[in-house]
């Protein structure tokens, strides 16, 4: 069989195999509309009440501002508000990575209801950081499970070329663009199991080594780790000049029950790259 016919019908087969396991997320891309709200980079648009978050001392920087009624409104992801705007800060110098209780703090979600008294907020004199700006929109996508996170270990059947098929599969979702989405499936560069991580994590254990995985308390707080949903991961993006580590993206998690009730103040983030 020629190369290129065996490599069809072989993502055609994975691609059937797969479609069971789809989970539906808004793919964050370039809009060229630049009335709209929602953006990433640049200086955020606020409410009066609004007050720079910090961490350590320092202000953190500013990554997007998304506003649900524009990016959900028709309740697309039934999961996510459909209204309310939503205000995304993590720590500058990238200090914290989520495998600490401590770091807690270096990233921040702020939620208000929707307003039309917003105003553009100046950056603090001591933040360096400062982002382009890239205004986007939402698309609706598939996207699917990690290798390594359970029914995608029979799709690859630990093979070398179905799993490198399997990852230009799920790539493809994207149409080469940065993999900024909500909700969905995170895409792993490291450790596929990030809902325990956030679990063990959240819950005061270091799991930037094996002690917080070995710890006693470890088994029984496992058992809750299907209470955690991706909210939002944040790609590695050129236009907007955003690098997590190297070439890496951030990982925003949320409890089922916090994001129903549009709390977003224990959001727990993961930072990996390779």
């Amino acid at each position: 069989m020629p190369f290129f016919k065996k490599r069809k019908n072989l993502f055609r087969e994975i691609k059937n195999a797969a479609k069971p396991y789809a989970k539906p997320a808004l793919h964050l891309i370039t809009s060229g509309d630049w009335t709209v709200f929602s953006k990433m980079g640049q200086m955020p648009d606020v409410p009066k009440s609004f007050e720079w978050p910090a961490w350590n001392g320092k202000p953190l920087a500013f990554l997007m501002q998304l506003k649900f009624s524009e990016i959900n409104g028709d309740g697309r992801l039934p999961q996510l508000p459909t209204s309310g705007l939503l205000y995304i800060f993590y720590d500058e110098e990238q200090g914290a990575w989520g495998f600490d209780p401590k770091d807690k703090g270096s990233w921040r979600l702020l939620f208000f209801e929707e307003t039309d008294a917003l105003k553009a907020r100046r950056y603090p004199k001591d933040l360096g950081t400062r982002y382009k700006l890239k205004y986007v929109e939402a698309r609706l996508i598939d996207t699917y499970p990690p290798v390594g996170a359970g029914p995608l270990d029979a799709i690859v059947d630990c093979n070398e070329e179905r799993e490198e098929a399997y990852y230009e599969f799920r790539a493809a979702v994207y149409e080469e663009m940065p993999g900024h989405h909500l909700g969905g499936y995170p895409d792993p560069i490291q450790d596929a199991d990030m809902d325990l991580e956030c679990q063990l994590v959240s819950n005061g254990l270091y799991c930037g080594n094996e002690s917080g995985y070995e710890d006693e308390r470890a088994e029984a707080l496992a058992k809750s780790r299907g209470d955690w949903t991706l909210l939002l991961q944040t790609d590695s993006d050129n236009d907007t000049e955003m690098m997590w580590g190297d070439g890496g993206s951030l990982y925003f998690w949320i409890r089922k029950d916090d994001l129903a009730a549009r709390n977003f103040d224990d959001v727990w983030m993961i930072l990996q790259c390779s």
